[in-house]
């Protein structure tokens, strides 16, 4: 290898090492950064909107419900949680009953649903102060995308 040929080896090297340095943090950020813009710009359902709420005979919370989906995308759950987002909360069970002969899947078009019966495992007072709810989405192969759907 002569000495004009390591100027132009080295270089390259460079070239490289920068490419992967810049390849690696730009794809560290759009995983760092692109779920909260997603969910803050992108949302994919409207916030819940409780139309009837009653109690059953364990003493839970049974909720008819309306909410939009604004995106196309592939439902993966829902989880309910006692507590507030931002101090100490426990998750709760959901039971998403359907309508008898709807025997469709799960995933719903676009625009304004209606749903429910739903049971809550908290008491329905609980329901309106003390509690929140997240929907788990597939919106597209990178992540799952998260919304924040009650209250």
């Amino acid at each position: 290898m002569s000495l004009s040929t390591f100027p132009r080896l080295a270089l390259f090297a460079f070239k490289v090492f920068c490419t992967t340095v810049i390849v690696f943090v730009t794809v560290f950020t759009v995983y760092t950064v692109g779920p909260a813009l997603e969910r803050r710009y992108f949302p994919v359902v409207s916030k819940l909107t409780i139309l009837d709420m009653k109690a059953n005979e364990d003493g839970n919370a049974v909720i008819m419900a309306e909410f939009t989906k604004t995106r196309a995308c592939e439902w993966v759950g829902l989880a309910w949680f006692k507590g507030k987002p931002e101090g100490g909360f426990e998750r709760v069970s959901v039971i998403l009953h359907r309508q008898r002969e709807d025997t469709s899947s799960p995933n719903r078009p676009l625009g304004t649903q209606k749903a429910g019966p739903w049971i809550i495992g908290i008491p329905a007072e609980e329901i309106a102060g003390n509690s929140f709810a997240k929907l788990s989405y597939r919106c597209h192969g990178l992540w799952t995308t998260e919304a924040d759907f009650w209250p």
